[in-house]
């Protein structure tokens, strides 16, 4: 599709052939295509917004848990191997053993590689009450959740404004048609056989 072709189709102009059906299409597609571009500042927001929360966490969670070094008690279940031949990055819960910060040992389950040995040491993360905890929130999920919600958003708002052409366009089409059928039925009642 050329560009020329393009343009004529978004902006009809003072083509004499150009229907009111056609002005109107291309006035959908041109505020559709200003909304999506108008939409990136928002959806930047809501990314920024998402990011700043996330940090926020991240910043509170690091603060409040620390990590401590687990021995596994037991073996992980053996370790699967994915259809390429690479070993799979599963983990399993296994029983571990690690000290508190009063210097007393606790057993409890913490979370291995699979096909991790008993002996092998893992990492556990603690609150300030000596609780397992999942691993504070890092920046670089922060980042990841930021761009993630921003993008989103973003795709929501075009999916909505493509919805709303298409149907606009199902609309026009069907007047188009209806217009088209007007005037050969008009076409049929002056047309006499001579």
């Amino acid at each position: 599709m050329s560009f020329v072709f393009l343009w004529r189709r978004i902006c009809p102009g003072r083509n004499p052939l150009a229907r009111i059906t056609d002005r109107i299409e291309a006035a959908i597609l041109i505020g559709g295509v200003l909304a999506a571009l108008l939409g990136v500042p928002l959806a930047a927001a809501a990314g920024s917004e998402a990011y700043a929360t996330m940090m926020a966490r991240s910043d509170f969670e690091t603060a409040t848990r620390h990590a401590t070094n687990a021995v596994l008690l037991e073996d992980a279940p053996p370790a699967r191997v994915g259809v390429d031949g690479s070993p799979s990055a599963e983990t399993a819960r296994v029983r571990a053993r690690w000290e508190l910060s009063d210097g007393t040992l606790q057993d409890g389950l913490a979370t291995a590689d699979l096909g991790a040995s008993a002996g092998d040491g893992v990492t556990v993360w603690l609150d300030d009450s000596d609780a397992v905890v999942a691993p504070p929130v890092m920046p670089l999920d922060a980042a990841s959740t930021g761009i993630g919600v921003g993008v989103g958003v973003w795709l929501v708002g075009v999916t909505l404004l493509a919805s709303g052409y298409l149907f606009a366009l199902r609309l026009l089409n069907r007047a188009r048609r209806a217009a088209w059928d007007r005037e050969w039925e008009r076409l049929g009642q002056d047309w006499t056989p001579s």
